[in-house]
């Protein structure tokens, strides 16, 4: 049986639910009889699997990146992470999808948009995510999934101090901090290269610490949304710099990168 993400609320309830997937719940079904189209596989896992690991969720997206998280279809229950290789299917409705993927959940943190597992991506169309049609002619649509523990097991952290140049907006939804591998050039990158992200960010100056894997992240920046915007219309506040340039940070395992500051301006907000 396939379900969408609903919420009664909208608004802040609902950014948060995005961000944090662990505040997200089922609500709704389509009914005893089953839904004509169907997509389904193999999970590859590769790597160790996180000890804090409490689930992992099939997601399928109509549109890419989503506007809101009532777009999304979400497995009701976790597939089946104990075992390197195990079979998937999800029933959906006839029509388009543009991503498919896998939603890690932990203990220890609450789940949001870096914590995608797997996103098969098109290396023939710009590296976006695949998509499939599913239709009467051709109802299924077969794809294997690999996930890639290491994305997940985050064993180091960035850490800094944001200063804002004022107070914050009174249409606020929400302000974040994230942290990118690279440095990203296309809107489907914020998505696809996102590593880590912390939607918690408030007062000024804000003290922020961002779980991340060892290695080096080329962009450490600050985001913020509108009350009543799409995802789409996230701003740019200010990001980590050097020289006036993104600066880049190299963590070890089992370390800190402290110092990591920002400075944030909100004249860039305007529409």
């Amino acid at each position: 049986m396939a379900f969408r993400f609903l919420r009664a609320s909208v608004g802040v309830a609902l950014l948060v639910a995005l961000f944090a997937g662990g505040a997200l719940r089922c609500t709704t079904d389509y009914g005893i009889a089953p839904l004509p189209g169907r997509v389904h596989g193999k999970i590859i896992y590769r790597g160790e699997r996180p000890s804090d690991t409490q689930g992992v969720y099939l997601i399928v997206a109509p549109q890419f990146p989503p506007h809101a998280i009532n777009e999304l279809y979400h497995s009701p229950n976790s597939v089946d992470t104990w075992h390197d290789t195990v079979d998937y299917e999800m029933e959906l409705p006839f029509g388009k999808y543009e991503a498919i993927g896998l939603w890690w959940y932990g203990t220890r943190t609450r789940s949001n948009l870096a914590d995608i597992l797997a996103l098969p991506l098109d290396p023939f169309h710009e590296f976006r995510p695949v998509g499939f049609e599913l239709s009467p002619e051709n109802p299924d649509f077969e794809i294997n999934l690999y996930a890639n523990w290491a994305v997940v097991d985050r064993d180091a952290g960035i850490e800094g101090t944001i200063t804002f140049d004022g107070p914050y907006p009174p249409n606020t939804e929400a302000t974040a901090v994230a942290a990118y591998a690279e440095i990203p050039r296309k809107s489907t990158d914020y998505l696809v290269l996102l590593r880590s992200l912390d939607f918690s960010v408030q007062g000024n100056p804000f003290h922020y610490r961002l779980p991340v894997r060892h290695g080096t992240y080329k962009y450490i920046v600050v985001f913020w949304l509108a009350k009543r915007a799409p995802l789409s219309d996230f701003k740019t506040l200010g990001f980590y710099q050097v020289n006036g340039h993104p600066g880049a940070v190299t963590v070890a395992p089992g370390e800190t990168a402290k110092g990591v500051d920002i400075r944030a301006s909100w004249r860039g907000i305007g529409p």
